[in-house]
């Protein structure tokens, strides 16, 4: 068991966010091997951070972590300015397995504030949170990254997130809202991935569309359903109390994809709360 599971009371086996925050950090499998012949001519190579950030872009992770800590430990590094060191940790830290010191190195990155690679940071860093099933963290993230980054290329980027953000929280309005400017920003400034994506995502918010929520429990009396609302409020999950075929449902969020319900559904069980995923009219 991880320590953020024992942390957060996930039982041995569970399938936690972590594991997709691992494919995160870089966009690939951890746990390559490295021929020895290949490694040495690694080693004897230049160290340029260019050549570095076109490998892992392209998904070429072998030897990348010992390129970049070969060019921390040079004498040019010593000197370097201080927009390549901070480059260099954003680099560093998408190549990082354990996603908390990712997390760490990411926030440090971002908090600096003072290097193009300050706006990548926190945009990392709320795909990060929102795969560690921390999505208010992640909207925080998304939030100083528009404040510190007005201008920057990720800001159309973080209007998707947010509403990704938004969904992962059962707020189905907010998250049409921020997937239709994504959208919008996305076309106007020629972000055309980003704007194929919120365009796709926004699908979900038609008129009829499917959508569902979140039941934990119902009861036939109403104090008791209040009860349970309140025990939510306090573990930090808002919920509503309905009343449906003579009974008082307790229940959470109206979402446009069953997948995001079920990951609520998963957060709540850690938390100590069994609940189920239903479809709702629209």
């Amino acid at each position: 068991m991880t320590r953020r599971s024992r942390i957060r009371g996930r039982r041995p086996g569970h399938r936690s966010g972590r594991g997709w925050a691992l494919a995160l950090l870089a966009g690939a499998p951890w746990g390559f091997s490295v021929p020895s012949a290949v490694q040495a001519a690694q080693a004897a190579a230049p160290v340029d951070l260019d050549h570095i950030e076109a490998r892992i872009e392209a998904g070429r992770f072998e030897g990348a972590a010992e390129a970049l800590e070969r060019w921390f430990a040079t004498a040019e590094a010593q000197n370097a300015a201080r927009g390549d060191v901070l480059r260099a940790r954003y680099f560093r830290a998408r190549l990082l397995a354990d996603p908390d010191s990712a997390r760490a190195e990411l926030l440090s990155v971002a908090m600096d504030g003072g290097s193009r690679y300050g706006s990548r940071a926190w945009l990392r860093l709320a795909q990060l949170d929102l795969a560690l099933d921390e999505p208010s963290r992640a909207a925080a993230d998304l939030e100083r990254l528009r404040s510190d980054h007005p201008r920057s290329a990720e800001t159309v980027a973080s209007w998707y997130w947010t509403a990704r953000t938004f969904e992962a929280r059962g707020l189905i309005d907010r998250a049409c809202e921020a997937w239709q400017r994504a959208a919008a920003e996305g076309r106007r400034v020629g972000a055309t991935e980003t704007a194929r994506l919120a365009e796709a995502a926004a699908l979900g918010c038609a008129p009829g569309a499917p959508r569902f929520a979140i039941q934990v429990a119902a009861f036939s009396r109403r104090d008791a359903a209040e009860e349970m609302h309140g025990r939510l409020e306090a573990a930090g999950f808002f919920s509503r109390v309905v009343e449906h075929d003579g009974l008082h449902r307790v229940r959470m969020g109206h979402f446009a994809r069953r997948e995001a319900a079920e990951s609520l559904v998963r957060r709540l069980r850690d938390a100590g709360f069994e609940s189920t995923v239903i479809p709702v009219v629209s």
